[in-house]
């Protein structure tokens, strides 16, 4: 009976990535890739402010989320170089461009269409309290941020860290590593894991002035994707309602597509950046509004028409099966073939419609 669910689906699945009209073009623009004012900082601890003897951290503006990204990516590169040119193999990628895309598409302004932590392409602002995506994706990097220095990935900070905290909704997060411990600790330490085991690896081999770190590329991803959806799981149940977001049709779009992601790390989906540039694609250029509601007669793109209709029949496939469609299809993904080919049919139907 599963087997036979996956196979229907797959074929289904198929089925709708060939139907779609060609779409000539790159898939991707690394430029365009990057996240906003990425290229402004360095990926330095040195970066922020300083003020009595702390480093001052406000998870409320756009570049101190970035800059706490950047640090990461720049601190753990070296454990990945050996994977890809140019530090592009690093699997923390898909964060950084994710919550780059998110900023652009204006999804973490004041709910519903106000001009308040709205995008703007020539100075980075803020993000809204009242955002739902930025709710989200706080405890994706805050629990990341603050478990690399619990675990002292980050060792070398001059002087302790300090986030600057928000009355509003003040008990929604945690500002802390001691109140983040107690809290979540699960998620703290999922994050955790990802770190100890990088730090246990070792240098087997140097070629061409490039470590080669003991590292097994699934354990790595795993590790970082269970430490993702750690932190996405504290988010939903915080961040569901309607209120959070531009309409229902993006709130019911944000939680159809945080639920495909959830296929998409079931697979050990390569999280390096020209795979996560891909996967985001088809990620709509604007928040859904409630007249979105039929997607064929909204004016986005058509690769973005499509991710929006996939990660809907996903949706819909798992609430008729009752969730069996995911149960499924994570048992599935234990064999590494299968791994292999749901990434495969991942990346076939992300790049609908794939170019000439």
């Amino acid at each position: 009976m599963g087997s036979s669910l996956i196979i229907l689906t797959v074929l289904l699945l198929s089925f709708f990535s060939v139907g779609l009209a060609q779409n000539p073009g790159s898939a991707t623009d690394e430029d365009h890739s990057y996240p906003p004012f990425w290229d402004q900082i360095n990926g330095d601890i040195a970066e922020f402010p300083v003020k009595n003897n702390k480093i001052i951290i406000d998870p409320w503006k756009y570049m101190d989320r970035l800059l706490m990204y950047k640090i990461i990516i720049t601190k753990s590169n070296k454990y990945f170089a050996w994977f890809g040119q140019n530090n592009s193999s690093n699997v923390f990628w898909a964060l950084a461009l994710f919550y780059g895309k998110l900023y652009k598409t204006d999804r973490f302004s004041e709910p519903p269409h106000s001009a308040v932590c709205a995008y703007d392409a020539l100075a980075p602002g803020c993000i809204s309290l009242n955002s739902g995506w930025g709710g989200l994706n706080f405890y994706v990097i805050v629990l990341l941020f603050l478990t690399a220095i619990e675990s002292e990935f980050l060792w070398d900070l001059p002087y302790e860290v300090e986030l600057v905290p928000q009355e509003e909704y003040r008990y929604d997060f945690c500002y802390s590593i001691v109140e983040c411990r107690v809290s979540f600790p699960q998620a703290m330490d999922a994050a955790n894991r990802l770190y100890e085991y990088l730090q246990s690896r070792e240098i087997v081999a140097i070629i061409r002035d490039i470590p080669k770190y003991s590292i097994d590329e699934d354990t790595a991803i795993l590790y970082m994707w269970e430490a993702h959806q750690a932190a996405i799981d504290i988010g939903t149940s915080k961040f569901d309602d309607i209120s959070f977001y531009s309409s229902k049709t993006e709130r019911d779009f944000t939680m159809d597509f945080l639920l495909s992601i959830e296929f998409v790390e079931a697979a050990l989906y390569r999280p390096y950046f020209e795979s996560s540039a891909e996967l985001l694609v088809g990620f709509p250029y604007r928040p859904l509004i409630d007249q979105d509601r039929d997607i064929l007669k909204s004016n986005f793109s058509i690769r973005e028409k499509a991710l929006l209709i996939l990660v809907k029949l996903i949706s819909e496939i798992n609430t008729i099966t009752g969730g069996n469609f995911f149960t499924i299809w994570n048992k599935a993904m234990n064999s590494e073939l299968v791994r292999v080919i749901g990434r495969h049919l991942l990346k076939r139907l992300l790049l609908i419609p794939s170019p000439e």
